[in-house]
């Protein structure tokens, strides 16, 4: 209860900047089941957060230890309620997972697109250290003796970029080639224009509508081909259009130059009680209705 006191002390002291200072965080699942923090969110100006949906199915939640989390129609009405909040959400899912099938690509597209996903990045899994899955997979590559420019493989983030590899453990029901393929058509999907011009309506100006098409094609390129494509020419290609489409968003970004901006006093916030009572419900762990 402490940790969640300094949480709303430091959106209350947010929601006193200026109202277009906005702000863009990283949050679990968990804070949709909270009414009250997403409405000292909205206050304090945070429009934006990154969610690790990680996985659409049950099985796939169980590898990566968030059986915890919903999956499938209730994932999808958990998510919409961020944007009832005026928040707009980057989803975050990993692929590669070892209970992942053909229909698991779909299912997550579908997911996706129901939840109203302002942005999505569809990543491959990754063994990072101090993950229990690095720990798991390290012990599996204890007789591999592979070295990539000198690197051992268990040592990835050292490998320079090209040529680090975008798959590091066998799948047991899908190919390399296949889980790439899968995994670009789903970024295909979810970034064509057809899907973008479709999210874009949350924007309230065609200035807006068209910034938002740039930055979902810059996130498109950036992330996809550089991300997942083995072909050197198409990351290549990528980075070409990922710079060229980055200046006209840098110019739709910038706002004009404010030398005479004052930094406004602080104002001492003594306690947190007015702020919480403006939000007077919370929830615990085990679901009880507690009042602060």
């Amino acid at each position: 209860m402490a940790i969640r006191a300094e949480r709303f002390e430091l959106m209350a002291r947010l929601a006193q900047l200026p109202q277009d200072t906005v702000f863009f965080t990283q949050i679990t699942m968990e804070a949709a089941e909270d009414p009250d923090f997403l409405s000292a969110m909205k206050a304090a100006h945070i429009l934006g957060a990154l969610v690790g949906v990680e996985a659409v199915t049950p099985e796939g939640l169980k590898d990566v230890y968030k059986d915890f989390n919903c999956a499938g129609e209730h994932l999808v009405k958990r998510l919409r309620t961020f944007r009832q909040y005026g928040i707009h959400v980057l989803g975050s899912f990993i692929f590669g997972l070892p209970s992942d099938r053909a229909q698991t690509f779909a299912a997550t597209a579908k997911v996706a697109e129901q939840a109203e996903l302002t942005f999505a990045q569809f990543v491959m899994l990754t063994p990072y250290p101090g993950t229990v899955d690095f720990a798991r997979w390290e012990k599996t590559m204890q007789n591999d003796t592979r070295r990539i420019a000198g690197i051992p493989l268990t040592r990835h983030w050292l490998i320079p970029s090209p040529l680090r590899p975008k798959i590091y453990a066998p799948h047991p029901a899908m190919s390399d080639r296949e889980l790439r393929q899968r995994t670009q058509g789903v970024w295909d999907s979810f970034y064509s224009m057809k899907s973008i011009w479709k999210r874009s309506r949350s924007a309230k100006t065609l200035k807006a509508r068209m910034a938002f098409i740039l930055i979902s094609k810059l996130y498109r390129r950036m992330y996809a081909d550089t991300g997942i494509a083995t072909d050197s020419a198409r990351v290549a290609r990528s980075a070409r259009w990922a710079g060229w489409i980055a200046k006209p968003c840098r110019r739709l970004f910038a706002g004009r130059p404010m030398p005479h901006l004052q930094v406004p006093p602080r104002r001492e916030i003594r306690s947190v009680e007015p702020w919480l009572k403006r939000f007077p419900s919370t929830r615990c762990d085990s679901g009880e209705s507690l009042n602060l």
